[in-house]
Parts: structure tokens; C-alpha cells; sequence
């Protein structure tokens, strides 16, 4: 009998081969795990090792004794620019431990979520800080923004290679939602140290003199392409926090922000270090005066800097170019598009972790991350001899005089190894050219006054130097002993109406920043400058006169200087004022062209220049939003911008009508437009007979 042979055996094989395949999958599961478990334990072993070695300041404070608090944590993307929330648990210290003129600091203790136990004792160290006096609730979240958004500077800072890396704090907003009206606290890690304020909003600069922060600060304004500046510098070592950032505009990020009023202050005070020459950033002009009081203060401390150069570091850093295209452009929005391209190109490999992983998501070990890379920061030390500039080529020409007009330039002082990346193409094509702090080349001065003409933007450095000139008159900069105001307080009487006060200022300094404002383009140092021409009253520097001006700059400023014909420098400001906008100088430069009065010995009577100014006094429909300087004016009388409409249209007419008169051809036709076009102005006036003796006069040219 004949046995049929079975597949049996094949498939006795194929269990065999996966049941050893099992076997092999298992031992390496189990060889992985118990990996694992080692590389646990030596963690475990480590962090042992460390709380043994670092004991906690907070201890015998025993935060680990009080009760859990159930809690909301608000943390900001500036990146992103959203905003999370999660729960977590704290331990807070129900006394304060410091205080400020704002607010006062907690010790609080919060678990991180990736700990997997309850240790409280061994918890992290937190700064529950909470203001004094009720604030809206908005103020917080501003203030976690604009740190959040300082930050970013500082990592695009570090990105320049300076010879200490910097880093900012991070900090979000911590609710206790379990307590009556849901208070809410600024979060911050605690930092041990010794904490020293670097500057300060308001041009504080510290005895402690280091480098690290002013450059920082001078970097944020040169980068920004003078939008915005990161000052009050404070923290321990190179971790900072509670910074402020002063925009061009003034808005925004909260009531510390001062506008161009807080750079001025900044630079008035600021003396530019080796950084700032190694990053290729300008020293800001001042007047030897203003020098000398400025290293009075902090001369002595500079000489021997904490951070010291070598040639090779020296060489190793990046220039500074603004990160904006024109003045239209963000900054803040320009450096969020590049941390987020240079994210995209690191390797997730390196130490650098992605700023969003540490603001957009649960992390809390991006927070131990900075504390630990900032620990980092703070040892390091470059210990080199002290850079001497005849010794190092830097690469780039002396910064206090530099304008760099294209791209090319930006590797002059730099070999472009950033830590990160190299530069991207497209910031290369992007940027344009830098902005420097200081201005004095007369060749650059007549570009931006060409620039303000053609956009009516006011130059922010511009700015900056007519709010010194400010500063000088209110006495800001004037010494004790030189104000007298105390003695001059005594002798008023008693019912004397108040005064602008009266300093013995530095003259020569002031008329300086206001003929540098004045060359920039802004309005009100044009106009001041003007009416000192002129001999007429004006509120800027009201007590300086156009001899003290002369007397306080060496050398001659405009060209009809030399020949003191004041009428022709007074009238080629005004014209400069048209062209800025300013209403009231329209009609003054059009009334001028008209007649030929004011407008210097060489003057004459220009009609078609007068018609051109004209219309353009007339276009201004809206006087409010044409920044009118009718108050600083007063060129001719009290009601220069009073003159009616129909007024103007009438001479205009009465040009037209005229038998080809000082350059304008006779136009009948255009007469005639003019004379109805006043009538209907005068009816809307409310001038009936001013109207009907328009309109004949019309009918007599249309007749014609």
C-alpha cells in the first residue's frame, strides 16, 4: 500500500525558522531594554551625583513643606507668535524675598513634567514675580512678548560670533486659577548669582563696566536698521532678563518703551567697545563736550574690560548689516523669518535645540537647557591679550566714519563660520544698506536728506539727535553745579506764572545735534533752523540765535553761509520744509516765489514755481494729517495757513491772466477755470459777493 508523502516537513521548517526568529527578536528586545535600563540608571546616577555635589539655596526656606497649587501656564511663541497653555503644579513661598519699585519676587518650586515622580524637595527653582500695584491683566502678557522677542535678538546676536554668548530668560505667565480673582505672576528660573544691572532705559550705565551688554544693545539698533533698540540689560553674567525695547515709533511693549527719546538717552551715554568695532558698528556723533562728560562716568572701568581680544577672535567676528529692506519693512518680522530658515538647516543631531520645541510645546527641558547653556556662557572666558588696533587687521574700515552701501561688504570683517550656517543667499540679496548710528559725511548727509525728500519719512537717527537737543535745553545733561536752579527757585515770587525752566546747557552740543537733525531731514529742526535765519521766534533752543548757531559750529553749514545771506538759507530751508510736507512752508515758499520777498539778495519772482507751490498747498485738503508747523512757522504772519482757498485760487487766476509775466506764459482758459473754481470755494465759504464777483470776473475771460 502506497503512503502519500505530506507537506508536513515544510511547514515543521517554517515554524522552526519563526520560532527561532522570535527568539533572536526577543534577546535583541531584551539586550535593547536592558540598555536602556543602564543608560537609566547612569541618569538616575548622574542626577544623584549633582544634587549631591549642588545643594539647593532654597532649602531651608522648605517651599516643599507648603501646599500644591493647581495652576495655568501662559508661554508665547515669538516665532510662532501664539500663545500655549498647560497645567502644572507649584510651591510657592508666601513671602517675598525682593522687591522693586514695580513689582516683588516669590520663591516658588514646579515639577517638571517629564520627571515621572513627585520629588518636591528636589524640584526646580522658580522667581514667581507679581506687580505691586493692580495692572490690566494684558501688561503681562506685553511683558512676556517683548522678553520672548528680545530673546530672538539675542540668539541673532550670538550669531555674529562675539567673543561671549548671551541669552535671555525665558518667561511665561503663571495663573493660579484656585485663588480669588485668578491672580496671575511672571515665571522665570531662578539664577544664583551676583545680579547687576548693565544699563537701564533711561542711559543708566553701571560702574560694572562690561562690554557684552552695551554691544548687545548698539547690535539690536544697527540690526534692526534702527526700528528698535534692546536696552535696560540686566541679569547675572551674560543670562539676562527683564530687558526693554525702545521702537521707533514708540509703541508697543509697553509703557517702557520711550521711543527715540530712550535711544537718544542710550547713545548719549554709550561708549563703543571692541565689539562694537569688531561687528563694524558706528559710534554715534557727539561733540567733544558731550564726550568728556560721557567718559567722566566710566572712563576708569573700561580700562581694564572683563572681555578681552585677540587678533584671531577679533577677526572672527561677523559684521552687522540691517536685517530690513527699506523703511517699510518689519524688522521684528524679518528676524523671525530668518531664525526660522536657519532652524531648517541645523541638524537635529547638534546641542542647538528649535525654539519652537521650547516655546510651542510641553518642554520643560529647553528651560533647563538654558540655564545650563547659559551656565556655559557665563565660565567662558577668552583670556588672550587685549586686541590692539595697529597690530590686528580687522578687515573693515573705521567704523565711527563707515557707510556700507551694498552687500559685498558684509564680509569684510568676518570669515563667515558661524556657528550655525553660513549666510543664506538670501539675506545677502535682502539687505540693504547698513545704517549706521553715525552720521557726519557731507556726501552721506545730502543722501538722506534726498531719501526724506522722496519718501516723507523722517530719518529715525535724525530723530534721535533732535531729541538730544531736547534733552540739552530741559537741562537732562546739565551738571548740578552748573544748572543754578536751586538758587533761582528761592528767588522767584510767590504767584510768578511758570516758566520753561532756564539751564546754563551746553549750547555748542545742542545747536550740534539740532544742525544734524536738521540735515536728515526732520521737520521741526528744518523749520527751527529756518526761523533763526529769518530772526523770528521759535520754540526749539528758543534762546539760541543764528549768531550762536554760527559761533557753535566750526566752518560753514549751508552754502549762502559764507556770504551771510540769511533770507537765501532761511528760504532754501523753508523750500526743504515744502518738500518734507509741511503745509505752512508751502504757502510761505509759493507767496515767496510769487512776490520775490524772502528769498535772499539774489532773489527774484519764479510764477511757475509759485503756481507749482500753490497746488500743492491746495492739494492738502486735509490740514490735520498734513503735519502743519503753523506754531513753529510764523514766517509772515500768525495766519499764514488762515488764508481762504478761494483766496489763492484768485491770484492764481490773476497769474494766468497776466500778460506772460516772471517765466509764466498767459493762460486765459486756465484763468478762467481758476476764477469759477474760487467762486465755488467762496460760496462754500459763505462769501456770496466775494462769489458773484468771481464768477463775472470769469465771464469776462470766457467771453474773451
Amino acid at each position: 500500500m502506497t503512503v502519500p508523502i505530506d507537506e508536513e516537513p515544510d511547514a515543521a521548517e517554517s515554524e522552526i525558522a519563526d520560532f527561532s526568529c522570535n527568539i533572536k527578536e526577543e534577546e535583541a528586545t531584551e539586550d535593547q531594554g536592558q540598555r536602556k535600563s543602564l543608560m537609566q540608571r547612569w541618569r538616575d546616577a548622574a542626577r544623584r551625583s549633582v544634587r549631591e555635589s549642588f545643594k539647593d539655596p532654597w532649602n531651608p526656606y522648605k517651599i516643599h513643606e507648603f501646599p500644591t497649587k493647581k495652576c495655568i501656564r501662559h508661554r508665547y511663541s515669538a516665532i510662532q507668535k501664539k500663545w500655549t497653555e498647560d497645567e502644572v503644579e507649584v510651591k510657592m513661598h508666601p513671602d517675598s524675598f525682593a522687591r522693586g519699585a514695580m513689582r516683588e519676587c516669590y520663591r516658588l518650586k514646579k515639577l517638571s513634567k517629564f520627571s515621572g515622580d513627585s520629588d518636591w524637595l528636589h524640584a526646580q527653582n522658580y522667581v514667581a514675580k507679581k506687580y505691586i500695584q493692580d495692572v490690566d491683566r494684558n501688561v503681562l502678557f506685553e511683558d512676556v512678548k517683548l522678553q520672548m522677542d528680545s530673546k530672538l535678538w539675542a540668539e541673532e546676536y550670538n550669531r555674529h560670533n562675539p567673543p561671549k554668548k548671551i541669552d535671555i530668560v525665558q518667561m511665561c505667565v503663571l495663573e493660579f486659577v484656585e485663588e480669588p480673582g485668578r491672580p496671575l505672576f511672571h515665571l522665570e528660573h531662578f539664577i544664583e548669582g551676583s545680579y547687576v544691572k548693565y544699563n537701564s532705559n533711561s542711559g543708566f550705565v553701571s560702574e560694572v563696566c562690561r562690554q557684552t551688554p552695551q554691544a548687545f544693545s548698539h547690535f539690536t539698533f544697527e540690526r534692526s536698521g534702527h526700528q528698535m533698540i534692546v536696552v535696560d540689560i540686566q541679569g547675572v553674567g551674560d543670562l539676562y532678563t527683564d530687558p526693554q525695547i525702545h521702537t521707533c515709533h514708540g509703541t508697543g511693549y509697553g509703557d517702557g518703551n520711550l521711543g527715540t527719546r530712550g535711544m537718544a538717552l542710550f547713545f548719549f551715554s554709550h561708549k563703543c567697545n571692541d565689539i562694537c568695532t569688531s561687528m563694524c558698528l558706528t559710534e554715534f556723533d557727539l561733540t567733544e563736550n558731550e564726550i568728556k562728560l560721557r567718559d567722566g562716568g566710566h572712563a576708569q572701568a573700561m580700562t581694564d574690560p572683563s572681555t578681552k581680544f585677540s587678533a584671531i577672535t577679533h577677526s572672527s567676528l561677523d559684521a552687522c548689516e540691517p536685517l530690513v529692506t527699506d523703511d517699510d519693512d518689519n524688522a521684528m518680522e524679518q528676524l523671525r523669518h530668518r531664525h526660522v530658515s536657519m532652524c531648517s538647516r541645523n541638524s537635529r543631531s547638534s546641542f542647538n535645540l528649535d525654539d519652537d520645541d521650547c516655546e510651542g510645546e510641553d518642554n520643560d527641558e529647553c528651560e533647563d537647557y538654558d540655564i545650563y547653556e547659559a551656565s556655559e556662557v557665563e565660565e567662558y572666558e577668552d583670556y588672550h591679550e587685549p586686541m590692539n588696533s595697529g597690530e590686528a587687521e580687522t578687515g573693515c574700515e573705521p567704523v565711527h566714519r563707515r557707510v556700507r552701501w551694498n552687500s559685498a561688504s558684509s564680509s569684510l570683517c568676518s570669515s563667515r563660520n558661524t556657528r550655525e550656517t553660513e549666510r543664506e543667499e538670501y539675506w545677502i540679496e535682502a539687505r540693504k544698506q547698513s545704517r549706521p548710528a553715525g552720521l557726519l559725511s557731507q556726501e552721506e548727509m545730502d543722501h538722506l536728506s534726498s531719501l526724506s525728500k522722496s519718501n516723507h519719512a523722517a530719518s529715525i537717527l535724525g530723530q534721535i539727535h533732535l531729541d538730544i537737543a531736547r534733552y540739552h535745553e530741559l537741562g537732562r545733561f546739565s551738571t548740578e553745579d552748573s544748572s543754578g536752579t536751586a538758587e533761582n527757585k528761592e528767588n522767584i515770587p510767590a504767584g510768578t506764572p511758570l516758566q520753561k525752566p532756564r539751564f546754563d546747557y551746553d549750547y555748542e552740543s545742542a545747536v550740534f545735534h539740532l544742525d544734524v537733525a536738521q540735515k536728515c531731514g526732520i521737520l521741526e529742526a528744518v523749520m527751527t533752523v529756518a526761523q533763526m535765519a529769518y530772526g523770528n521766534p521759535h520754540d526749539l533752543l528758543e534762546d539760541v540765535t543764528w549768531d550762536d548757531r554760527k559761533a557753535s559750529l566750526p566752518g560753514t553749514v549751508l552754502e549762502d553761509d559764507a556770504i551771510e545771506d540769511r533770507d537765501a538759507i532761511g528760504f532754501e530751508l523753508m523750500v526743504k520744509a515744502a518738500e518734507l510736507g509741511d503745509r505752512s512752508a508751502m504757502l510761505f515758499v509759493a507767496e515767496g516765489y510769487d512776490s520775490g520777498n524772502g528769498t535772499g539778495v539774489n532773489g527774484a519772482a519764479d510764477w511757475p514755481k509759485a503756481i507749482e507751490y500753490y497746488e500743492k498747498f491746495l492739494a492738502c485738503d486735509n490740514p490735520e494729517e498734513t503735519n502743519s508747523s503753523l506754531e513753529h512757522a510764523a514766517m509772515t504772519s500768525s495766519e499764514i495757513c488762515e488764508r481762504p482757498r478761494y483766496s489763492i485760487l484768485v491770484r492764481m487766476a490773476e497769474m494766468y491772466s497776466s500778460k506772460s509775466l516772471h517765466g509764466l506764459d498767459e493762460d486765459l482758459s486756465k484763468a478762467y477755470n481758476l476764477y469759477n473754481e474760487a467762486a465755488d470755494a467762496a460760496m462754500a465759504a459763505l462769501k456770496g459777493k466775494l462769489a458773484a464777483r468771481f464768477y463775472e470776473l470769469a465771464e469776462s475771460f470766457a467771453v474773451e
